[in-house]
């Protein structure tokens, strides 16, 4: 069995699984991860099976046997099991496997981990001018942090379609995302690529350009768009993702996939993008592709499922934060008024192993803790205020936070046209008053639609939601504001009575027919009238009309090939609808099937028979109507009619030694037949005896064949004499006599034969009036030694009737010798005669037949026996009776346990079974690409399903299998699946290396023999830089034997690796054995000083922009600065109240190139004072000081301005 997901690993334990009952599969496996030293890993993996699966974790080279490093857990909330693997070491770089197991099967898979030896921090985070740099990078930092998803495995062509509408620039992105290793190769295909799009670009389109690629803006909407001229408007232009059409708006209807046209601009919008929205779009005009682009998963915002909310904490209290995410992040940011924060005692952050919910706990809070937190997740955030609530300072409660935030934001809905809808938030205070917003227009009354509120609920409810009320919503209240949209689907509708009618549509033939549907649904609905799976379009008879209401189809001149199923086809924008439609053409019938056949022609009577037409024309056969024609004639006289059960008629109204011809016409109600005629018959003189039965072969060798005959019924008005025996090769038409004078016995051995030619025979009688009617030919039989002859046919039974046809089914009787079975002849007698009648005129190649013309109720003896080149062998007979059980057409019943593609492992069985209904029991066959299956395949069919079974599979067992249906009256039905057969492949040949550019090195390797039956093989190649090293992977998925490293490091030894691949797994690898050195060249050079007398630039420090006196409030942040200049760069340090503030963690000072800032967090009184910055070089000093003021007054407000003018120099220089 094959896993829709690539690299698992399938093995089913049963041969046939319980109905209900599936092997274990995974919907998504763990991905291969690369993590530095001391960091935690998580694989995740989602499996699915019944009964439910068990999970089991394991790795290559050792055991996970520590419980404190491995942690293994389920996620209930999204099915997901977790493997984490703490405090990581560079001993953690292997393979883990995950498995799952059932009682039916078992699922596998793999995934690697590679460990990068951790950088060593410093201490210097904490000097200014890094602390600096580390606010200005902080949003880098993050993007950084979080892993790009793994972009979603697409078809070849789509990724060569991207490639052919990217920017030049992006060439090298999408080659290393999608795994396309030969650059070159790649730009010569797309050389080739472009002049056939151009070529078939010019059937439909005029002209192509202004491509626009897709972004996604701050609203998160997604919008790309091109211009483009049709030749034709009426071409239809289609949207894919990833190969899926999908529907989208094209008014002003509000839709999740939109078009807007202006012009020749057609801009697509992808609304409220999600992460499953993230794929390759694809523009296409009718199958023409014109446009594609790539909405990449890093570029959509994260989503919270629940954010952050504000926090109220008395002081020295401990204040949590949390929320959680739609999507996992597990290194995000959390910022406290825009500075990072790290896990400390202060700060504790926590996120959970799914990597959804995130916990920040800040402890001992103080008044400096408040303000905004925000958690940042790459391409999304959410922020929410901390309020340290003081007793002496409840004031600072009023400017600190929001008055009103959000418990439940509104969330998208999608609603049938008809149905209620209903958008609803909840926010955090029951005094606020909202207004809704629609499409960013004001609400105040709209039909159909109320606004309610309860407590702190608000909805937006619509009774009966119509195109009108589609689009997007917004809900303001106070300080909040939320948004979502409304999808009014409408698909198409028809009455129900034609989704529940299976009475067919009755027309007579020649007659005009004219089938109408009328449908409701949005507009434009398109409509498709479908026969046979083929769309039916317009020609000389048939004509497919369509209103905005209905569709009708009309034949102007039916007949009875029009009669059969037929489904109309209603789409739009919304949805598929299907409605299934019979009709049934009336006409007489066919003429009866022929050829007339002779079966008695004597002086007294003639009596002829002949079959039932192949189509009654609708009706029954009521009787067939019997004339004859008297040769030189030119009337016809009507003999009589017989039945419609009889097909046989003798007439007794005959003139010796005079010829006739016959006619027979079928009749039902709706007229006549045309004639069927048979050719000249000849009644026979009473003198001449009649014809004798066929001859029987008796025996055969190299050149004689022993034939024997009996009497002929009528022997005319006197004795037998003997016989005239003639012979002729099979396929010519003259006959030879045997003898010259007649054989008076009635058995002959024939000499004179030519050996291993096939030879018939007749007979006919002589008496005194002369020669009789000659008999019918023998049975063909070859002049060669006899073999022995077949036995009987193994297991005759009936498998079905009805109340005109019986079915056979037999096995072949036992071959020896090498006398294979050509064919098998049935013959059947009713139980009033002696003589048996073939049914069939010729043999019956398979192991089944069906005998029609039968009467309801009839009883009958039947006889089957094998035909070879030596005879017909011994006739197995039973009895039967035409009974009245339903027709019941083929049909394979072909469900999700059928599979469409397999992957067989070499070695192991091959067993499909399909099932099928039918009465009767309709015939089974199975080829191989339109071919007989191969000798070694086994066939079984019986209660309801055939099976194919191929013990050991072969690579040449690979292709196309079919399972065809038939019911003997042309109704057909099959099923195609692929096999493909494959196995883990060989190791590949020899590696070499060469270089053929300078510091580069060249692997190339024989090709693995496993390329000859493995279409999907491909490879990949490592190199590690010791030996005992690890391997690093150095480029994957290659499919060529040829690949070229180059950061290649000169006096490093190299050792490299080729390792085959395929969907079971990878071969053992092929490695060098002497290591890869470019040598490195010390190149030699000499430096000559020069002497130079440098000009004396020194000049004293001297303050360029002054430093200013601040006031400021209890708890918030002050920041002073000031410029300096002077040569050399001279020496900053700040003073408060004359203490060196240098290495005081409360203040952070910087020099940024002579501009000089101390940053004071969270202001208090003990921080009012002097403050004082010193400037010194080697040529002199220089003083600046200002006062900072922290004063309130009882309600809050300050009591000043205040300010100071310290009367200190300037500048003090070391001469003066």
């Amino acid at each position: 069995m094959k896993s829709s997901i690539p690299g698992v690993v399938i093995t089913q334990f049963v041969n046939d699984v319980p109905q209900g009952c599936s092997t274990p599969d995974f919907e998504k496996k763990p991905l291969t991860l690369t993590l530095q030293e001391g960091k935690n890993a998580i694989f995740k993996a989602v499996v699915k099976g019944v009964p439910a699966p068990e999970v089991k974790w394991s790795r290559t080279l050792k055991s996970m046997d520590d419980p404190a490093k491995y942690e293994m857990s389920f996620n209930s909330d999204t099915n997901e099991f977790i493997l984490q693997i703490k405090s990581l070491v560079l001993d953690d770089s292997d393979l883990y496997r995950c498995c799952a197991v059932n009682a039916y099967g078992e699922a596998s898979c793999s995934a690697g981990l590679r460990i990068v030896q951790g950088r060593t921090g410093s201490s210097g985070l904490h000097r200014p001018r890094e602390l600096k740099k580390t606010l200005l990078d902080s949003k880098k930092l993050l993007r950084k942090r979080v892993a790009a998803p793994k972009p979603k495995p697409l078809d070849k062509e789509a990724v060569w379609q991207l490639l052919l509408h990217a920017d030049k620039r992006d060439y090298e992105k999408i080659c290393m995302k999608y795994g396309i290793v030969d650059f070159r190769g790649m730009l010569r295909k797309l050389q080739e690529m472009k002049k056939d799009a151009e070529s078939e670009q010019d059937k439909l389109i005029h002209s192509l350009k202004n491509f626009e690629h897709i972004k996604v803006d701050k609203e998160g909407n997604a919008t790309f768009s091109l211009e483009m001229e049709l030749k034709n408007s009426n071409s239809n232009v289609y949207l894919l993702k990833d190969g899926q059409r999908l529907r989208y708006g094209t008014g002003d209807e509000y839709r999740k996939h939109c078009l807007r046209r202006v012009g020749r601009r057609y801009c697509f919008t992808v609304n409220d993008v999600q992460p499953e929205d993230a794929g390759v779009y694809q523009v296409r005009v009718e199958d023409v592709p014109v446009f594609s682009t790539e909405l990449d998963a890093q570029a959509i915002p994260a989503r919270f499922r629940q954010p952050l909310s504000d926090v109220r904490c008395a002081e020295a209290g401990h204040a949590e934060f949390q929320c959680v995410l739609c999507t996992p992040c597990h290194e995000p940011l959390w910022l406290h008024k825009s500075h990072p924060l790290q896990a400390s005692d202060k700060h504790q952050i926590s996120v959970t192993p799914d990597g959804l919910t995130h916990k920040l706990i800040v402890r001992n809070v103080g008044p400096s803790d408040s303000g905004l937190y925000t958690l940042d997740a790459g391409q999304g955030s959410s922020s929410a205020w901390l309020l340290v609530e003081i007793n002496f300072f409840p004031f600072l409660c009023a400017w600190s936070v929001p008055r009103c935030y959000l418990n439940k934001q509104l969330a998208t809905v999608r609603v049938l046209k008809g149905d209620p809808a209903e958008l609803s938030c909840t926010v955090s205070k029951d005094n606020v008053t909202g207004v809704w917003f629609k499409d960013g227009l004001k609400l105040t009354s709209m039909d159909g639609v109320i606004f309610e509120k309860k407590g702190l609920v608000h909805k937006l409810i619509i009774n009966k939601a119509e195109d009108i009320h589609a689009g997007k919503y917004r809900f303001e209240g106070g300080d909040v504001k939320t948004e979502a949209s409304i999808f009014v689907e409408d698909p198409p509708r028809v009455d129900k009575v034609l989704l529940k009618t299976s009475v067919p549509t009755v027309a007579k033939a020649g007659e005009g027919v004219k089938l109408q549907i009328p449908f409701e649904g949005r507009w434009p609905i398109r409509a498709a009238w479908l026969k046979d799976r083929m769309e039916l379009g317009d020609d000389t008879r048939i004509r497919v009309d369509k209103t905005d209401t209905c569709t009708t189809l009309s034949i102007s001149s039916c007949n009875r090939r029009d009669s059969g199923d037929y489904k109309v086809r209603l789409k739009n924008d919304s949805g598929v609808l299907e409605i299934n439609l019979k009709l049934l053409v009336i006409d007489k019938p066919q003429p009866p099937a022929g050829p007339i056949k002779i079966v008695e022609s004597s002086a007294n009577n003639i009596t002829i028979q002949w079959k039932p037409p192949k189509d009654d024309g609708g009706k029954p056969v009521q009787r067939y109507i019997v004339e004859r024609q008297q040769v030189g004639r030119n009337d016809w006289e009507t003999l009589g009619e017989t039945p419609r059960s009889c097909t046989s008629f003798t007439t007794s109204i005959v003139e010796e030694e005079m010829s006739y011809y016959f006619r027979v016409r079928a009749m039902n109600a709706e007229g006549v037949s045309d004639a069927l005629e048979s050719g000249e018959v000849k009644a026979a003189g009473k003198a001449s005896p009649g014809a004798p039965d066929p001859p029987e072969i008796i025996s055969a060798s190299r050149d004689t064949i022993t034939i024997s005959w009996t009497a002929p019924c009528k022997t005319g008005a006197s004795q037998i004499m003997g016989y005239i025996v003639q012979k002729r090769k099979k396929g010519t038409v003259t006959w030879l006599p045997v003898t010259n004078v007649p054989v008076k016995d009635k058995k002959l051995k024939v000499t004179g034969l030519k050996k291993g030619v096939q030879y018939e025979f007749r007979v006919a009688a002589v008496n005194a009036a002369g020669t009789g009617q000659p008999s019918d030919p023998s049975e063909p039989a070859f002049a060669r030694d006899p073999t022995k002859s077949l036995g009987q046919v193994r297991d005759l039974k009936v498998s079905s009737s009805d109340s005109t046809s019986v079915t056979l089914t037999w096995n072949k009787p036992e071959v020896q010798d090498g006398n294979d079975v050509k064919g098998y002849e049935v013959e059947m007698k009713p139980c009033n005669s002696l003589s048996w009648t073939k049914c069939f005129t010729l043999p019956a190649q398979s192991n089944s037949c069906r005998v029609q013309g039968l009467q309801a109720g009839e009883k009958l003896f039947l006889r089957v026996r094998a035909l070879s080149d030596s005879g017909p062998g011994e006739a197995s007979e039973l009895q039967a009776c035409a009974g009245a059980a339903p027709v019941v057409s083929p049909r394979l019943l072909i469900d999700d346990t059928v599979k469409s593609f397999l992957v067989i492992k070499a070695g192991n069985p091959i067993r499909v079974k399909i099932p099928f209904e039918g009465s009767p029991e309709p015939v089974v066959t199975w080829l191989k690409d339109g071919l007989s299956l191969p000798s070694r395949a086994a066939v079984s069919t019986e209660g309801g399903s055939s099976q194919l079974l191929l013990r050991a599979a072969e690579f040449s067992d690979s292709g196309t299998y079919t399972v065809e249906l038939g019911d003997g009256l042309g109704k057909r039905e099959t099923f195609s699946f692929q096999v493909q057969i494959t196995d883990v492949p060989q190791p590949p040949g020899a590696v070499r290396l060469e270089e053929n550019v300078p510091n580069t090195v060249t692997v190339t390797w024989d090709p693995s023999a496993s390329e000859q039956w493995d279409k999907n093989l491909y490879y990949t190649v490592l190199k590690r830089e010791s030996q005992k090293g690890l391997w690093h992977v150095l480029g994957d998925l290659i499919y060529n034997n040829k690949f070229t490293f180059t950061r290649v490091v000169p006096g490093r030894d190299y050792y490299f690796r080729v390792v085959a691949k395929n969907d079971l797994g990878a071969s053992d690898p092929s490695e060098t054995v002497q290591p890869w050195r470019i040598w490195k060249k010390k190149a030699e050079f000499r430096v000559k000083a020069q002497k130079y007398r440098g000009v004396n630039h020194n000049q004293p420090p001297r303050f360029l922009v002054p430093l200013k006196s601040h006031v400021v409030v209890t708890g918030s942040e002050c920041h002073m600065s000031c410029a300096v200049g002077g040569h050399p760069p001279p020496k900053i340090t700040w003073y408060k109240d004359s203490r060196d503030l240098s290495r005081d963690p409360n203040y952070f000072c910087t020099n940024d190139f002579g501009v000089c800032s101390l940053v004071v967090l969270g202001v208090t009184r003990q921080d009012e004072g002097e403050y004082m910055v010193e400037a010194s070089n080697e040529v002199g000093r220089a003083f600046m000081a200002k006062w900072v003021i922290n004063h309130l007054s009882p309600s809050g407000r300050l009591l000043g301005p205040v300010t100071f003018q310290l009367p200190l120099p300037e500048s003090l220089s070391d001469s003066s």
